[in-house]
């Protein structure tokens, strides 16, 4: 009877500690599974951004909020859509003067109020605007450090985090209430260093938490909403990861790993990283299986532009990029973007012509986009809906 006893235990506690287990991301151990987009999503989607005047380099964030689409520019600044792309309205402007901000890729929106943070970052200030565009205050963060990494907004509080290689950086990231309250700070516990990469970190939101990774970090972590925090998963340390010290770029930068960006759907972890080539992993979250799909860049005249993606079955489109995550009536999507040559130039092609994707419908009103656009035209939004 007793060795019953301890067999039951024994395997509930196995059971315990294994579901209790990390997982740890590893680019050097990653299966090459390939995957297609008719197995992870039922729809998709395109939004032309409006054609009224040119848009240079979209930075990221972009952010779908209610029936608006939130973006920033080069030398426009940020900007608010509707959901079939036309410019509602610009939020401030660029400059110098009250209420303008001189740098601006960094943002973010209220999901209610859809008021902005904008992230004036050669003056170490968050310009705030009103979901119409009017100026209504700053939030100085000097006290707090200089060269801030990301800031969200999550649960009436605007997360700010920080890059940790730069010399005299405190803190992994603070928390400020929206008049700029200090509310919670998390200092940094890892040694200070100085190094040359210049890149740091990001967040992410995922139901109900928010998530902070930074590339000299071992940990991700999640934020919960009463503002304690945790543990989320690993990335594994070994020589694969960047030095805290300055090193060559030019020659060493393929040996290290460095992810662009990170975010979660119900099924995936997603991340977008360079290790020896530029990789897009999709990872099951239940079963760790790995997909992985290789994106090859070449330099255009404005910014790089990447070329590859996962496969797409559903219309027989341009290979989708996914960039980011949004959940809308409880449907999830990922979305990226395109630009209109690379639609034009894959529906002209034989390649396209014979394909069979899985909706022959979308297939044809892909047609008739590629038809109503130029070449020169500003960048197409791709809407992918997942699976339920």
């Amino acid at each position: 009877m007793k060795l019953k006893y301890l067999l039951v235990f024994f395997l509930l506690f196995s059971c315990k500690s294994h579901q209790n287990t990390l997982y740890e991301f590893d680019p050097r151990k990653l299966n090459q599974n390939k995957i297609t987009l008719s197995e992870i999503a039922d729809d998709i989607r395109y939004i032309p951004m409006d054609n009224s005047f040119p848009m240079g380099l979209i930075y990221r964030p972009r952010y779908f909020i209610n029936n608006s689409i939130y973006i920033s520019a080069l030398n426009t600044g940020i900007m608010v859509f509707d959901r079939k792309g036309k410019l509602l309205r610009k939020i401030g402007s660029i400059g110098r003067g009250p209420g303008e901000y001189t740098s601006y890729y960094q943002f973010t929106v209220d999901d209610k109020r859809e008021t902005v943070y904008v992230l004036d970052g050669s003056l170490n200030l968050i310009k705030v605007y009103s979901k119409t565009g009017v100026f209504l205050r700053s939030i100085s963060l000097r006290e707090y450090g200089e060269g801030v990494d990301a800031i969200e907004f999550y649960n009436s509080k605007l997360f700010i985090s920080y890059p940790l290689q730069f010399f005299g950086v405190k803190y992994d990231w603070i928390i400020l209430d929206t008049l700029g309250n200090l509310v919670k700070k998390k200092e940094r516990t890892i040694p200070s260093f100085t190094s040359n990469w210049l890149i740091g970190g990001g967040m992410y939101k995922f139901e109900n938490r928010i998530y902070h990774w930074n590339p000299f970090n071992d940990t991700v972590f999640s934020i919960l909403p009463d503002l304690n925090y945790e543990t989320s998963f690993l990335i594994s340390p070994g020589e694969h990861r960047l030095p805290r010290s300055d090193f060559d770029i030019a020659k060493q930068f393929s040996l290290f790993f460095h992810p662009y960006s990170m975010f979660e759907t119900r099924r995936f972890l997603v991340t977008d990283y360079f290790f020896k080539k530029r990789i897009i992993a999709l990872i099951d979250k239940k079963s760790n299986i790995s997909y992985l799909t290789y994106l090859e860049s070449w330099k255009a005249t404005v910014g790089e532009k990447l070329i590859g993606g996962i496969f797409n079955d559903l219309d027989g489109g341009v290979m989708f990029q996914p960039e980011s995550y949004y959940v809308e009536d409880n449907r999830e999507y990922m979305f990226g973007l395109i630009n209109p040559y690379q639609i034009k130039a894959l529906v002209k092609s034989n390649e396209f012509k014979s394909s069979i994707p899985k909706y022959l419908e979308k297939k044809k009103e892909l047609v008739k986009l590629a038809d109503s656009l130029k070449e020169t035209d500003n960048p197409v939004f791709v809407l992918v809906r997942m699976k339920n």
